[in-house]
């Protein structure tokens, strides 16, 4: 079933549901839904929508942009005509809310564990043995933008610590995030080293 096959019948079963919901206030909620349907399909968004709902679960958390400083994302944000509020942004791949009052004028980007919950997930799913073991963070970093196509979640060791090689789908960004340390799993035998070596 394509994309626009789905929203004909979401939107068919919302127009059901509204016409069965005796409340007033449920209907409206229900005509919200339906509101945010079209809006996605007439503002050229349904493909991104298919992917989200192809991808949503595997991929972290969504971000719309990537910055290395803060001074880079304040200026992308002062300059933005329409900031894309309750979104992300990267800033050194870290995870900021971008918060937006239209009245008066109110821009500000907000620093949260967004990605925290996806890395813990990722440590109790994925099997435990690194693809790549690195001394420094440098070397792991060229190796993962080297790569003809991008390493989704796999583990890596950079001076004997697990971290997760991710890719961002949306914004076509690689990242290195280190494993929460509670959620380390035991290191195999014979992984560090200090020549990277690729699986």
């Amino acid at each position: 079933m394509n994309i626009d096959e789905l929203f004909l019948k979401v939107q068919g079963l919302l127009g059901r549901t509204i016409n069965n919901t005796p409340s007033s206030e449920e209907k409206e909620l229900f005509r919200i839904a339906a509101a945010a349907l079209m809006y996605i399909s007439e503002t050229g968004r349904s493909h991104s929508f298919e992917d989200y709902l192809q991808f949503g679960k595997e991929d972290p958390p969504y971000a719309v942009a990537s910055f290395q400083t803060r001074e880079e994302a304040d200026t992308w944000l002062a300059k933005h005509p329409e900031p894309p509020h309750g979104t992300h942004v990267l800033i050194a791949d870290e995870y900021h809310l971008v918060a937006h009052r239209r009245q008066p004028d109110i821009r500000s980007l907000v620093k949260l564990p967004a990605i925290e919950p996806y890395l813990a997930d990722l440590a109790r799913r994925i099997p435990t043995a690194p693809v790549a073991s690195f001394n420094t963070r440098e070397e792991a970093n060229a190796w993962l933008q080297n790569q003809p196509e991008p390493p989704r979640n796999v583990f890596i060791l950079i001076a004997g610590k697990h971290h997760v090689a991710i890719y961002h789908r949306l914004i076509d960004h690689r990242a290195l995030y280190p494993l929460p340390p509670a959620q380390e799993p035991e290191q195999n035998p014979g992984t560090e080293g200090s020549t990277p070596r690729q699986g």
